[in-house]
């Protein structure tokens, strides 16, 4: 797990070490990551690096946290303008996530850990198989949406409405970063798919 000695490091030689996670996550195969690496590229010594973590499954976590914590940051902006329209807020999820990977070295980790996330024998795979933290972020955003447009305020009907735009949205990802579709023709697909959910489930 990651250690509190990590996450109360000033937050300079935090990022420092961030980096450098997200340096070796760009430049290798996930199934290959080199703990050398990061703490040449970080700086460090073998000692403060097992001080902070127990095993390459807490940098994936790192990773997660680090780019959840990107997404979380925009989509509470939009939730905030949209007064928690749950339809508004997740039309805008797809360009933030897309966003997020703007630069090429974004682009490559998150391509990496969206394609080994249901890959056997990889460090993501372990990750979301034995572990699986960091995404508190996105259950607290799901909890800051309105339900007052929906045909109904029942809470089984507000999570079938939130798996299916979630479901919309993962497929989304996935056809523009692993399957390398356009940008346009992904967004437009999306939007559309969310449109046939929202006219059958507003009031």
């Amino acid at each position: 797990m990651i250690k509190s000695t990590f996450l109360n490091l000033p937050e300079i030689k935090k990022q420092r070490v961030i980096d450098a996670i997200i340096d070796e996550f760009a430049a290798d195969e996930t199934t290959r990551v080199s703990i050398n690496n990061i703490i040449e590229r970080a700086d460090i010594s073998r000692g403060s690096f097992y001080q902070y973590f127990d095993d390459k499954m807490d940098l994936v976590e790192v990773l997660f946290r680090f780019y959840i914590k990107r997404f979380g940051q925009k989509v509470n902006e939009v939730i905030n303008v949209s007064r928690g329209d749950i339809f508004c807020t997740y039309e805008e999820c797809f360009t933030i996530v897309a966003e997020i990977g703007d630069n090429e070295k974004d682009r490559r980790v998150l391509t990496k850990l969206f394609s080994n996330i249901y890959s056997a024998n990889t460090v993501v795979a372990d990750y979301i198989q034995k572990k699986c933290k960091g995404f508190e972020d996105i259950d607290e955003l799901r909890s800051k949406l309105s339900r007052k447009n929906l045909k109904s305020d029942d809470d089984t009907f507000f999570v079938n409405v939130n798996s299916i735009l979630t479901l919309i949205l993962r497929r989304a990802v996935r056809e523009y970063y692993i399957e390398k579709k356009d940008y346009e023709t992904v967004k437009k697909s999306y939007l559309r798919k969310i449109d046939i959910v929202k006219s059958g489930a507003c009031a």
